[in-house]
């Protein structure tokens, strides 16, 4: 069923974003989680212990800790619970948009995060990206390597992270139509592994990919960036 998802404030996307988190997050306060499930949804606390979370047809029960800080199990079923409810970590309905000028993302990719622009943008700026990150802080893992006779979905790429992928896969989900801008080239870079993971894993997204392009992530400000996803959008 599509929900409609209300407008969220900068402090209710903070918190839905710290839920999203990967890693955990470790001060994810229970005070400002139920603020925001009040926000998106009803909350009701039970005779028996615990609240139970009602967001349309979808329901969870939660057992908050006496600590401050919600616990790992909980923000992890807290964050499958939200995904199956229709919001990402963008705060949105993972629904297609009815306003197409609403509807695009731009991904800028590498290695090291993925920026995502579009979809509204965030708390209104559409210059202001969206932004995952990997798991491994140091990037140890987000080296492209080449391995022969490695017949999985990347065509023989590994040590990459692909939870990083999936998370950026699943933000994506309410794009209608989206451009992909990396550096590097070939094996080396984010954008193709993007691509040929989203073919690969979520070809309904891939599909949706109108246009990609090399660009030299260094030397682009946010607005920039926006400005040359937006020529590649009108003409893919």
């Amino acid at each position: 069923m599509t929900q409609t998802i209300p407008h969220l404030n900068s402090h209710h996307r903070k918190t839905l974003a710290a839920i999203f988190q990967h890693p955990a997050s470790h001060n994810l306060e229970w005070h400002d989680v139920l603020s925001l499930l009040n926000d998106v949804g009803e909350v009701s606390q039970r005779a028996s212990g615990g609240h139970e979370i009602v967001i349309g047809s979808d329901r969870l029960l939660l057992h908050p800790s006496h600590d401050h800080d919600l616990a790992g199990d909980d923000i992890r079923d807290l964050s499958a619970f939200l995904t199956k409810a229709g919001l990402s970590s963008a705060g949105m309905s993972q629904a297609p948009l009815a306003d197409p000028m609403q509807s695009h993302c731009i991904v800028l990719i590498d290695h090291h995060h993925a920026r995502l622009y579009g979809l509204g943008g965030v708390d209104g700026d559409p210059t202001a990206p969206l932004i995952v990150t990997p798991n491994d802080d140091d990037g140890a893992r987000r080296r492209i390597e080449h391995k022969q006779g490695n017949d999985d979905h990347d065509g023989g790429r590994a040590s990459e992270d692909p939870d990083f992928y999936e998370r950026v896969a699943a933000d994506l989900t309410a794009a209608r139509r989206i451009v992909v801008l990396s550096d590097g080239k070939g094996r080396s870079s984010a954008g193709a592994y993007l691509v040929d993971y989203l073919n690969h894993r979520h070809p309904a997204i891939a599909g949706r990919i109108v246009a990609t392009d090399r660009v030299n992530i260094a030397q682009l400000t946010d607005g920039e960036i926006v400005a040359a996803g937006t020529v590649l959008l009108a003409a893919g």
